[in-house]
C-alpha cells in the first residue's frame, strides 16, 4: 500500500514538472510568433529573426497564371526577412489597426509545434500555418504557408 501512495506521489510530482514545461513552451511559441507579427508589421529586422529560422526555414509561395494559382514554391525566410524590414513603415495610425490572433497552437513533447494564426494589416488578412522546432533551446519558425482575405 505505501509503494502505491509513493508511486502516485512520483507520478504527480513528474506530471506537474511536465505540465509546467508545456506551459512555458506555448509561453514562448506565442512570443514567437509575436516577434513574427511586430517585426512584420514594425518592418524590424531583428524581431524578424528572431521568430524564424533563417538559415534553412521556408514558405511557401504561390506561383500565379493569369491570377490563378498553378503551384507553389519555397522561398527561403532568409531573403523574405530582408525583403519585409525594408518595405514602408506603416504610419502610427495603420499601425494601431494590425491584429493579431492565434487560432490554434498544436505542441508536441516541447519540440515540433504547428499554429494557425490570422494576422489583418492595413486591407488584407493573412491566415498562416506555421511549422515551428525547437532550434538550440529556442522556437523558430521553420515553415509557413499562407492564403489572404481581402476587406
Amino acid at each position: 500500500m505505501r509503494s502505491s501512495f509513493l508511486l502516485t506521489i512520483v507520478m504527480i510530482y513528474v506530471s506537474s514538472g511536465f505540465s509546467q514545461d508545456r506551459h512555458l513552451d506555448l509561453a514562448l511559441i506565442e512570443h514567437t510568433i509575436n516577434n513574427y507579427f511586430e517585426g512584420y508589421v514594425e518592418r524590424d529586422i531583428d524581431k524578424l529573426n528572431l521568430a524564424f529560422d533563417i538559415e534553412n526555414g521556408t514558405m511557401k509561395v504561390p506561383i500565379l497564371s493569369n491570377n490563378i494559382v498553378t503551384g507553389y514554391e519555397n522561398r527561403f525566410f532568409k531573403e523574405l526577412v530582408i525583403t519585409w524590414g525594408k518595405r514602408e513603415k506603416l504610419s502610427a495610425e495603420r499601425l494601431k489597426n494590425c491584429t493579431l490572433k492565434i487560432l490554434n497552437i498544436d505542441m508536441d513533447q516541447g519540440k515540433i509545434a504547428t499554429a494557425k494564426i490570422s494576422m489583418k494589416v492595413e486591407d488584407v488578412t493573412y491566415i498562416d500555418i506555421l511549422s515551428l522546432q525547437k532550434i538550440n533551446n529556442q522556437w523558430k519558425i521553420t515553415n509557413k504557408i499562407y492564403h489572404t482575405l481581402y476587406d
